[in-house]
C-alpha cells in the first residue's frame, strides 16, 4: 500500500510544541509587565492568546495525524499479512492425515506473522480509539488461530511420540530416538523429519504467543516476566508419559506398589500401611532412574529439547531482524516494540532453561504422589500409635536426598548462569512441602538429628582414646600419629551434612531453627569432648615413668607432644569449619538481615578461644612443671643472677671448682642440660608434624601447620621470658654485672635461641633476651664507645658514673637519636631504658 511520507509527524509535533512554548513565554512576560500598570499591553496579550489558541490547535492536529499514521501502518501490516496468507495457503475443506504437517506449518506461519504484528504495534493502541479497536479484533483473531494450531500441534506430537518412542520413558533407547528426532541433522528418516517439523511448530507457536502475552500485559520499561501459570508445552508433552506411569505405579488401585496381599485380611489398606516406609525411597528411585538411567533428563532434555529450542529462537531472531530492516526502509523510526528484544529476553529468562522446567515438573509429580498417599500424615508413621519412629526418619532423609539431587542437576546444567533463572522455574522442595509447615514434626526430627550426631561423636571420642600400656604412659608408635584427630574429621563431616540440610530449607526461620537445635548443640558437645581429651593429654604429659628420671623416654615425650599438636590442629580446623559453614549459609540465603542473630557467633568464638587455651595450657605445663621443676630450669634462673654479678676474683675460692670454670672456652651450664634436652625433643616433635603436613596434598594443608607452629612460637615466647627476666633484672637481684658471668649467660641464651632458629621473629622475648645477653657481655671497648656516644647526646661528662633515662625522655629528638644508635649496634629490640639500666650495672 503506497503512502505519502513527505510529512514527518514527529517533526511537525516538535515544531508545534516549540511554538506553543514560545507563546507561553510571551504570556508570562506580559503578566510581569502588567504589574507596572501599562494599559497599552492589553492588545499584545490578546494577540498572544490568539497565537496560543493557534498553537494548541496545531498541536492537536499533529497528534491526530500521528495517530492516523499509526492506524494506517497497522492496516498496511494486516493487508500484507492477508496477502501473504492467500499466496501461501490456498487449501479449503478437510485435510487428510498425510497433509497434517503441512496444515500445521501453514497455521503456524499465520500465527507467527500475526503475532509479530501484534508485538510491533503493542504500544500504539493505548490512546488511539481506531487503532485500539482494530488491535483488539486482531488479538481475538490471533487467540483463535493459536488455540487451533496449538491443539493440532499437541495432537500430532503425541501421535508421533507414541509411534516412534512407545517405550518412553522406560528405556534409554526411546530417549535416544527422541533426541535424534529433535536434532538438526539432515540424515533423518521421514517419520523423524515429520516429527521434527511438528516439534518446531509447537515450540514456535508458544514462543510467539508468550511474547505477545508479555508485551500486552506489562509496561514496556518494566522488567519482563511470565505469569505463574505459564506452561512449557513441549516439556509438558514429554512429561505426560512419566505422569501416566507414576499414576499407575504409585496412585491407582492397580498400582504395583500397593497391591493387596492374599494373606492380608486388610486388603489394599493393610499393604499400603506396611509399605508406607518405602514409598519415598521407591518413588525417588523410580524418578532418578527415569531421569538418568533412562535418559529423560540427560538425553532428551539436554541433548534434544534444548538445542531444538535454541534453533527455533535463533531462526525467529533472524526473521524478525530482516522484517525490522524492511519496515525501517519504508517508515521513519518510531516507538514500535522490537520483537528481537522481546525474544532475547524470553530466551534468557525461560527458553534457555528447559531442563530446569523439566526438573520442576518432576518434583511436582513427586509431591503429588506423596500427598495422595498421605505421606507423613499416617498415624502409624508419626502419631502416638507409631510402632517405629525410624520409618518417618528414613522418609525425611529421602526428602533431603531428592532435593539435593535436583539442586545438583540444576547447578550442573546451568553453570554460571544459575542466578539468571526465574524463581518460578525452580523445582519444588520436598522439605518445604512436607516438613517445614509442621513445626511439631520439624522439632521432633531436629531433636533426633541432634541426638544421633552427638552419639556418633561420643562413640568416636571413646574409640580414639588409646589404651595406656603402663601406668601413666601412652603408646609410642610415632609413625601412626595422626595430623588431625578422628573426632575432628567426623565433626567436620557432620557439620557439612548439617549445613546441607539447613540450606535445603528455603525460609530463614527453618534454617535458624536447625542451626539453633542441631548445629549449635553439636558444636558445644564437640567442645566438651575435646576438653575431656585435653584433660587426658595433660595427665599423660605430666605422668612420671618410674623407670626414668624426670619424664620418661624421648619416644613417650614425642608421642605426647604429637598428640597435643594433633588436638590443637583439630580444634583450629573445626573452628574454621564452623566459620565457613556460617559464611556459606549466609551467602546462599538472600533473607539474611542484620537484626537476625546467628546462634553460631558465640560458638565460633568459643572454639577459637578453646584452641588458644589448649596452646597456653600445654606451654604452661611444659615450661613451668617439666622444664622449671623436673628439668631444673628453676634452679638456673635463681643461680644466673648470682653468676652474672659474681666478681671474677671470687670464683677461684669456691670449693671444688672444676678446671673448666677457669678456662676461656665456654660450654652450656650443667644445670641446663636437661632443660635444653626436653625442649629439643619437643621442638623435634613439632618438626616431625610439620614434615607430615608437607607430604599431604590437601586444600587444608596450610591450616594443619597451626598446631606445631603455635607450640613453637609459644615455647619461644615462654622460654624467652625466663631469660629476659634474668637479663633485665626487674626485681633488682643483679645490681652489678661482670663480664665473665655475663658471657656465660650469653652463651646459655644463644644455645636455646639456636633451637628456635627456624622461627622468624624480631621482637619476641627470645630475641630480646639474646639482645640483652649480648649487651651485658659486650667487651669493654665497644661498651665504652656506646656509652660515650649516648653521653655526648645529652652533653654529659663521659666519665660520669651513670646515665639517666630522664635526660633522654625530656627531648624527643634526643630519645629518637639514642634509639637509632642502639638499633645500629644491633640492640634495637631493647628499649632505651632497658639498655641504659644494663650499661649502668655493668662493672
Amino acid at each position: 500500500m503506497a503512502m505519502d511520507t513527505t510529512i514527518d509527524p514527529a517533526a511537525e509535533l516538535a515544531k508545534a510544541q516549540s511554538h506553543l512554548d514560545h507563546l507561553i513565554h510571551l504570556q508570562q512576560k506580559a503578566d510581569d509587565d502588567q504589574a507596572d500598570g501599562a494599559d497599552d499591553t492589553s492588545h499584545e496579550n490578546d494577540a498572544a492568546a490568539a497565537n496560543e489558541d493557534v498553537a494548541t490547535s496545531l498541536y492537536k492536529r499533529a497528534i491526530e495525524a500521528q495517530d492516523e499514521i499509526q492506524f494506517i501502518k497497522l492496516q498496511r501490516d494486516v493487508i500484507n499479512l492477508v496477502n501473504d496468507t492467500v499466496k501461501n495457503s490456498q487449501r479449503d475443506g478437510a485435510v487428510n492425515e498425510g497433509e497434517a504437517e503441512v496444515a500445521l506449518s501453514t497455521a503456524k506461519d499465520q500465527c507467527t506473522s500475526l503475532g509479530l504484528v501484534l508485538i510491533r504495534h503493542a504500544n500504539h493502541h493505548v490512546n488511539n480509539i481506531k487503532t485500539g479497536q482494530l488491535y483488539a479484533k486482531l488479538t481475538s483473531w490471533y487467540a483463535n488461530l493459536h488455540k487451533d494450531a496449538r491443539q493440532m500441534a499437541c495432537n500430532l506430537f503425541r501421535a508421533h511420540l507414541q509411534k516412534e518412542a512407545p517405550e518412553y520413558p522406560s528405556s534409554q533407547q526411546s530417549s535416544t530416538v527422541i533426541a535424534e528426532a529433535f536434532s538438526s541433522s539432515s540424515a533423518k528418516q521421514q517419520p523423524q523429519q515429520s516429527w521434527s517439523v511438528v516439534t518446531k511448530c509447537l515450540v514456535e507457536l508458544q514462543i510467539i504467543h508468550d511474547a505477545v502475552q508479555m508485551v500486552q500485559s506489562q509496561p514496556i520499561d518494566d522488567d519482563k516476566y511470565l505469569l505463574p501459570q505459564w506452561r512449557f508445552d513441549i516439556v509438558d508433552e514429554l512429561c505426560r508419559p512419566i505422569a501416566e506411569r507414576l499414576r499407575y505405579h504409585f496412585l491407582g488401585e492397580q498400582s504395583g506398589l500397593f497391591t493387596a496381599s492374599a494373606s492380608s485380611p486388610g486388603g489394599v489398606e493393610s499393604d499400603k500401611v506396611s509399605t508406607m516406609d518405602r514409598l519415598p525411597e521407591w518413588l525417588f528411585r523410580y524418578l532418578r532412574e527415569i531421569m538418568d538411567n533412562h535418559g529423560a533428563h540427560s538425553v532428551v532434555m539436554i541433548e534434544g529439547v534444548q538445542p531444538l529450542i535454541d534453533a527455533v529462537v535463533d531462526s525467529l531472531l533472524v526473521r524478525t531482524k530482516f522484517l525490522s530492516e524492511e519496515i525501517d526502509d519504508i517508515d521513519s523510526p518510531d516507538s514500535s516494540i522490537s520483537a528481537q528484544d522481546v525474544l532475547m529476553e524470553l530466551k534468557r529468562m525461560y527458553y534457555g532453561h528447559s531442563s530446569t522446567y523439566f526438573l520442576r515438573e518432576v518434583s511436582r509429580m513427586a509431591r503429588h504422589a506423596l500427598r495422595a498417599n498421605s505421606f507423613l500424615n499416617h498415624p502409624d508413621m508419626v502419631g502416638s500409635e507409631c510402632r517405629d519412629h525410624s520409618i518417618a526418619l528414613r522418609g525425611i532423609e529421602q526428602l533431603f536426598l531428592f532435593d539435593d539431587l535436583l539442586k545438583k542437576k540444576i547447578e550442573s546444567d546451568q553453570g554460571d548462569d544459575l542466578f539468571g533463572i526465574d524463581p518460578m522455574l525452580y523445582p519444588v522442595r520436598m522439605t518445604d512441602t512436607f516438613l517445614t509447615p509442621r513445626e511439631d514434626l520439624l522439632l521432633w526430627w531436629m531433636g533426633d538429628e541432634r541426638d544421633m550426631a552427638i552419639v556418633r561423636l561420643k562413640k568416636c571420642a571413646a574409640s580414639s582414646c588409646q589404651p595406656q600400656t603402663e601406668e601413666g604412659s601412652s603408646p609410642t608408635n610415632i609413625a601412626n600419629q595422626q595430623l588431625c584427630p578422628p573426632i575432628t574429621d567426623l565433626f567436620a563431616a557432620l557439620l557439612y551434612s548439617s549445613r546441607s540440610k539447613a540450606n535445603a530449607f528455603s525460609d530463614l526461620r527453618s534454617q535458624q531453627m536447625y542451626v539453633a537445635n542441631v548445629v549449635a548443640p553439636l558444636c558445644s558437645e564437640y567442645l566438651e569432648l575435646m576438653h575431656g581429651e585435653a584433660t587426658l593429654l595433660r595427665q599423660r604429659l605430666l605422668a612420671r615413668d618410674t623407670t626414668k628420671s624426670y619424664l620418661g623416654s624421648d619416644e613417650i615425650l614425642t608421642a605426647n607432644v604429637l598428640e597435643w599438636i594433633s588436638m590443637i590442629t583439630g580444634v583450629h580446623m573445626a573452628a574454621h569449619a564452623v566459620l565457613r559453614s556460617q559464611i556459606t549459609q549466609n551467602a546462599e540465603s538472600d533473607q539474611i538481615r542484620p537484626e537476625h542473630h546467628n546462634p553460631l557467633d558465640g560458638v565460633i568464638k568459643s572454639i577459637f578461644a578453646f584452641g588458644d587455651a589448649m596452646v597456653d595450657e600445654f606451654v604452661s605445663v611444659f615450661v613451668e612443671q617439666i622444664m622449671m621443676e623436673r628439668a631444673k630450669l628453676a634452679g638456673y634462673t635463681m643461680r644466673a643472677p648470682f653468676l652474672i654479678s659474681e666478681h671474677p676474683h671470687e670464683h677461684h675460692e669456691r670449693r671444688g671448682q672444676r678446671e673448666k670454670d677457669v678456662k676461656y672456652t665456654l660450654t652450656l651450664s650443667p644445670d641446663l642440660n636437661d632443660s635444653i634436652h626436653v625442649l629439643s625433643v619437643t621442638l623435634k616433635a613439632c618438626q616431625i608434624a610439620a614434615a607430615k603436613v608437607n607430604s599431604v596434598d590437601s586444600r587444608t594443608a596450610e591450616m594443619m601447620y597451626f598446631g606445631s607452629q603455635s607450640i613453637e612460637n609459644s615455647l619461644s615466647h615462654a622460654v624467652g621470658c625466663k631469660f629476659l627476666d634474668i637479663g633485665l633484672d626487674p626485681m633488682g637481684m643483679c645490681p652489678e654485672i661482670y663480664l665473665d658471668g655475663a658471657k656465660q649467660f650469653c652463651h646459655d641464651v644463644c644455645a636455646f635461641k639456636r633451637l628456635f632458629q627456624h622461627i622468624t621473629s624480631s621482637e619476641g622475648p627470645m630475641e630480646r633476651a639474646v639482645a640483652a645477653s649480648r649487651l651485658i657481655s659486650l667487651d669493654e671497648s665497644p661498651l665504652t664507645a656506646l656509652r660515650n656516644a649516648l653521653c655526648s647526646l645529652i652533653s654529659s661528662d663521659t666519665g660520669s658514673e651513670a646515665l639517666f633515662i630522664s635526660d633522654f625522655a625530656a627531648d624527643s629528638r634526643l630519645l629518637e637519636e639514642a634509639e637509632s644508635m642502639l638499633d645500629a649496634k644491633g640492640f634495637g629490640s631493647l628499649a632505651l631504658e632497658e639498655a641504659v639500666s644494663i650499661m649502668n650495672r655493668r662493672c
